[in-house]
Formats: C-alpha cells, sequence, structure tokens
C-alpha cells in the first residue's frame, strides 16, 4: 500500500537541491523539513526559471510568476508515498519538480503517469475539492504546490491559463489549434473569393459570336477570360489557354461560333467562398479559372490562378496545372516530383492539416486522372464507360505525401471479353504510371492492375454485398478501405449509385456494423508521453508514436462506423463527423471532441513528415516522444482521453459491449 504524504512547507521552510534532481548527499532528508536559512532567495530565483520554463506558467506575467514562486509550497514524495487519495479532500494544484508520479482512478486503474514540469491534481479544485484519482510517487519525487485560492485567481485573469486547466479535453484541445493556428491558415479560411477580385459586369459575349469577335473583345477589354452567356446564363468560358490550343494550334476557322471552341459548363464558386476551396477545386481540376456567382446565381467576376497566386504566393496550384498537361509519362512524374517539397513549403509556410490533406488530395486526384488520361490516350477510348474509383485516404480527402496508391475500376456492365481484356491493360497501365509517380504500389493488392479491384458495376455490388451480409473478423479487417471511396475520372454516376446502395445496406445490417466496430475497438490509445515513451495501459512503453495507427485511424474507424450505421453518406472523417451531429445521431460536442483530435494529431503528423521532407528522408508515421514539446504531450494526452471515451461509446451502443 502507498505511504501517505507527509508535512509540507512553504518556500521560506524549503529544503531544495539547488535545482539538482536529486537531494545532495550529505544534506539533512527533505522528509525532516530542515531549514537553509540564507538560501531562499536563490531558491526562489530558481522556482521562477523553472515556471518560466514550464506550461502555462511560461506565459504568465514576470510579477506573476514571482507573486506565484513566493506563494508555493514545496514538499518531498519518497517512492509509493500517496500525494492524493482517491475520495479525499484536495485544496493544492502539484507540479511534479523532479522524479514522477502515477495517477490510478479510484485507485485502481492507471490513467496517467507524469514527470518533471506536469501538472495534476487540478480537476479536484474544479469540482469542489473532490479527489478521484490516488496519485502515488513512483521514486523519489519533488513537489511543487500552489494553493487552490492562486489557482482559481490566476484561471479568472488569464485566459491562456484558464484554458490549459479547462476541465473538458475539448475546449483544452480547441485551444491548442487556435493558438497553433497561424494567420496564414486562418486567411484561407476566411477570406472570401470577391476580396481577391474586382467586382463589377465581366466581360462576356454571346455564343453565336464569332471566334474573331471573341478575340477583339478580349484583346479591346485587356483580360485572360470571357464569360460566354446566353440570355444572362453562363454556358462556358473562352481563355487564353483556349484560344492557343484550340484555334490557333487547330488552325481553326475565326469566323466559327466562340461554343465551339469554348470550355462549356465550367465549374463555380459563389462569390463568398473561401481561398482554400477556390486552390483545391483548381489544383484537383487542372484549370485556371472559375467563374464566382452571387447570391442569386448571377456572374459577378471570373477568378484566376494568378489572383490567388499574388496573394498567397502558393505554387500548389501550379503543380496541379503541370499535373494537368503533362502530354507523357515522363512529364507526369516531373511534374509529381514537386509535390514533397511544396507540401513542406505548405507546412513551413503556416498552412494547417486541414488545408494540407485538401491541397495534397488535390493533387493526388490529379495525378490519377491524368494517369487515366494518358493511359487511354495510349490504348485508345474505352469499349464502354468506366469510372476510375480511389480508396482510403485520397478518396476522404486526407491524403499527405507517401501514400500509396488505393484505387479500382467500375465497369459499366455492359463489358464483354474484349472489353475485359482492354481494362486489365487499361488498370495495369494506370497503376504503373502512378507509381513513377509516387503513387507506389498498394502492398495489399488494392489497385486497378489487379482483377479484384477491376469489376463491373453489378460485381461490385455483389461484393458488397458479400462483405456486408456474411461479415468476418478477417473480412472486415481488409475491407474496411473500401466503404470509403470516391470517383475521380469517368462517369461519377457509376460510383455515386454504387456508394449509395452500399450506404443503404450497411445501415440496414447491424451485424455487419457490430463487426465495424468491434474492428476499430482493436486500437490501442495510449495514455500520454512518459519520459519519451509512449505509455500504454498493458505493456511497456515504446520508443516511438505512431500518430496514424494510434490516434488518426481510431477516430477515422469511429467517424466510418457510424456514419455506416446511421446511413450518411458523407466520406471525409470531418465531414461524417458534422453529418452525425446534424443528424442527431452524435452528440455536438462529442464530434467537436473527435475532429479537434484528429486535427491535432493530424498537425504533429504534418510537422513531422515536413521536417523529414527538408532533411531529405522519406516521411512516415512514427514520431519520437523527446521532439515533441510539453504543452504538445500535454494536449496530446487530451486527445488520447477523447477518442478513448468515443471507442468506449462505440463499444457500448455497435459493438454489444464486446471489446
Amino acid at each position: 500500500m502507498p505511504r501517505v504524504l507527509g508535512r509540507r512547507r512553504n518556500i521560506a521552510n524549503l529544503w531544495t537541491g539547488r535545482g539538482s534532481d536529486t537531494p545532495n548527499q550529505g544534506r539533512t532528508s527533505p522528509r525532516d523539513c530542515a531549514v537553509y536559512i540564507g538560501t531562499m532567495a536563490s531558491e526562489i530565483g530558481e522556482i521562477v526559471q523553472f515556471l518560466r520554463l514550464t506550461p502555462p506558467f511560461h506565459t504568465l506575467p514576470d510579477d506573476q510568476v514571482a507573486m506565484l514562486s513566493r506563494r508555493i509550497e514545496v514538499s518531498y514524495a519518497r517512492a509509493q508515498d500517496a500525494v492524493t487519495t482517491a475520495g479525499e479532500h484536495n485544496e493544492k494544484l502539484f507540479i511534479v519538480r523532479s522524479g514522477s508520479v502515477e495517477l490510478r482512478l479510484a485507485g485502481d486503474d492507471l490513467t496517467a503517469r507524469l514527470g518533471a514540469g506536469s501538472c495534476f491534481a487540478y480537476p479536484s479544485l474544479l469540482r469542489g475539492g473532490e479527489v478521484r484519482n490516488t496519485t502515488v510517487a513512483i521514486e523519489d519525487t519533488l513537489l511543487y504546490a500552489i494553493p487552490a485560492d492562486d489557482f482559481h485567481r490566476l484561471r479568472t485573469a488569464d485566459e491562456t491559463f484558464r484554458a490549459f486547466f479547462d476541465d473538458d479535453e475539448t475546449s483544452r484541445i480547441r485551444h491548442a489549434l487556435e493558438q497553433n493556428r497561424s494567420e496564414r491558415a486562418r486567411e484561407l479560411d476566411v477570406t472570401a473569393l470577391d476580396q481577391l477580385v474586382r467586382r463589377g459586369e465581366p466581360v462576356a459575349c454571346r455564343p453565336d459570336s464569332s471566334i474573331r469577335d471573341a478575340v477583339r473583345l478580349m484583346h479591346d477589354r485587356n483580360v485572360s477570360t470571357l464569360a460566354i452567356c446566353n440570355g444572362g446564363d453562363l454556358v462556358g468560358i473562352f481563355t487564353d489557354k483556349d484560344l492557343r490550343n484550340r484555334v490557333v494550334a487547330a488552325e481553326f476557322a475565326l469566323d466559327r461560333p466562340v461554343s465551339e471552341v469554348m470550355t462549356d459548363h465550367p465549374r463555380t464558386l459563389p462569390s463568398h467562398a473561401s481561398i482554400a476551396q477556390a486552390m483545391a477545386m483548381m489544383a484537383s481540376g487542372a484549370f485556371r479559372h472559375i467563374p464566382l456567382t452571387g447570391q442569386a446565381g448571377e456572374l459577378v467576376a471570373i477568378l484566376s490562378a494568378s489572383d490567388i497566386l499574388a496573394f498567397l504566393g502558393s505554387n500548389a496550384i501550379d503543380i496541379g496545372l503541370a499535373i494537368g498537361k503533362a502530354q507523357d509519362p515522363a512529364a507526369l512524374v516531373a511534374a509529381t516530383s514537386q509535390i514533397p517539397d511544396a507540401f513542406a513549403k505548405m507546412v513551413a509556410n503556416g498552412f494547417d492539416a486541414r488545408h494540407a490533406m485538401r491541397f495534397t488530395s488535390a493533387l493526388g486526384e490529379a495525378a490519377h486522372r491524368r494517369a487515366a488520361e494518358l493511359a487511354e490516350k495510349e490504348l485508345g477510348p474505352p469499349p464502354v464507360p468506366y469510372a476510375l474509383v480511389v480508396f482510403g485516404s485520397l478518396a476522404r480527402e486526407e491524403q499527405l505525401v507517401g501514400s500509396d496508391q488505393d484505387n479500382g475500376l467500375v465497369i459499366h456492365d455492359s463489358v464483354d471479353a474484349a472489353g475485359r481484356a482492354y481494362f486489365e491493360t487499361l488498370g495495369g497501365r494506370i497503376s504503373d504510371l502512378l507509381d513513377a509517380a509516387g503513387f507506389v504500389y498498394c502492398k495489399g493488392g488494392i489497385m486497378a492492375k489487379n482483377a479484384e479491384q477491376r469489376l463491373s458495376l453489378s460485381e461490385w455490388r455483389a461484393r458488397y454485398e458479400h462483405w456486408i451480409t456474411n461479415p468476418s473478423e478477417d473480412g472486415i479487417l481488409r475491407a474496411t478501405i473500401f466503404f470509403d471511396m470516391r470517383c475521380v475520372h469517368g462517369p461519377d454516376s457509376l460510383v455515386r449509385d454504387l456508394h449509395r446502395d452500399v450506404v443503404a445496406r450497411a445501415a440496414e445490417n447491424p451485424i455487419f456494423v457490430s463487426f465495424l466496430a468491434r474492428d476499430a475497438l482493436r486500437s490501442k490509445i495510449p495514455l500520454g508521453i512518459f519520459r519519451n515513451l509512449v505509455l500504454e495501459k498493458s505493456a511497456d512503453g515504446h520508443r516511438v508514436f505512431n500518430a496514424k495507427a494510434q490516434a488518426i485511424m481510431p477516430i477515422i474507424d469511429i467517424a466510418r462506423t457510424q456514419a455506416l450505421a446511421h446511413g450518411i453518406e458523407a466520406v471525409g472523417t470531418l465531414e461524417r463527423l458534422a453529418s452525425l451531429a446534424k443528424a442527431g445521431k452524435m452528440a455536438s460536442e462529442d464530434a467537436q471532441s473527435l475532429e479537434d483530435a484528429f486535427l491535432f494529431a493530424n498537425d504533429l503528423r504534418i510537422a513531422h513528415q515536413s521536417d523529414q521532407i527538408r532533411a531529405g528522408s522519406e516521411p512516415d508515421n512514427a514520431i519520437e516522444p523527446e521532439k515533441l514539446s510539453p504543452l504538445e504531450r500535454e494536449y496530446l494526452k487530451d486527445a488520447f482521453a477523447v477518442i478513448r471515451r468515443a471507442l468506449d461509446s462505440l463499444r457500448r451502443n455497435f459493438a454489444g459491449g464486446i471489446a
């Protein structure tokens, strides 16, 4: 049984090892509470120095730190001493100065292990002093204690201090995201596109106007893009690029209608849309112009890539354009080879995980589309319609650099034997092109070059039906990735109808959902980071934290399982969480907690991968704990708690209580 900690003394009656982590030999034991007259000023100085390096005290004004250092009580706990005991009353915030302690809920379940610089017992101060965790020293430990009155005063006076010691993990993680979020990331979300362009009547002509008249109008009005409107409705745009490629290079007659060479039915965005939305659309679609519409759907301006580049200086759009116009495999490889450096620059310039994933996925989508187009160019047009579908992270638009390819072909049911031979060659060519372009072969064989991922629409339906109606642990383990799907080339209707049917069938089969939930519960979520080791309940610490496996994938699995259980068709993790909350199938605060934990873990991941790319290393997900700051460790512990709580809910509601 742990011993109960003895008396504590104010700084004026302090034993200390003068900054050392262990008592100096030959001195009186701190348990004897010896007084060292004449050293008080220097000891206060050491406490001030320690607080200035310890979150969240490091953000306090100097006068507050000085005052606090004089109020701190110092105590010493031998190994196995109990510092707090579940069920008792507490009026102190504790800080580990040296040594370590462990926390056990109600004295039993291990909840945390804390080292120097960590704070504990503050939850009891937020609920009137009630202690729920027994805290025991696991080695000789020196502790600082702050009286409850000072703790509450600082929470009232300082927003950062209050956020750090919030009783809710969600609020703490949200504060971390806001603190880490750069001004550049905010600009991407809050800057409306109409702030980048001059509003006014766009230069336009009718679709039956001659090419000659259209070009003259562009010259006279000094514009590079012309809106083609019919009775006030936008039907196309005509750009400098169209003029070069479709008129001059093709020696097209100038007296022909401009409608024959325009880009018809261009994708549009509302003028209040964000820069981030426009960048992703341009990068994935490999085009430079987006018509902007007003509240009534009327055309108000035409946004160009130059408008965004002038505002941000980002080259993600340029890479997307280079991918889209690649005329051969070598050009495609040259374009995609720029993605890692562009990713690292985005992160260095303050782009957060949400934007980094969106833009990297947009470039991945562009590469897949161009690979299919180049393969068709080589083999000739397909004999029947087909769709190139992507699975996993690219389908969810959460891809980062270094991802392998996960794709397949959905082929129209009218395909015959000769057509299957064509698609066998096409699928192989697409996979080979993507591998050369940096989207390496999938180790699990989930790619269009393999026959199992190259099926007719009816065959895909039958395959999903089998997974849903005959679930097994091994089958679900291999199949979960296929429930994140998206069309990136070809008729979207083939994939849209398939996906809608799959989601509906999944929602009708609670046994299938329970297998999905049990698969998600395989995840082992750490308790936190302790002395550069990843602490788990039932295992010795590991020397690396796998951000993807131990934090990100569990949230993806939770969102997927609950979305399918409730018939929600969204594919992206954040979209699934938002849809669940909107439909009342998940508490809004729970959805927000998981979103924040997801983004925080991905922020750590992109920073890690960006550092690796700049160092010339292959990016991975294995983060060494010693590279995490004290604040990152604290917030990561909160993220783990959020995930564990969500998994517990999944176990109760969808897995029949089975772990």
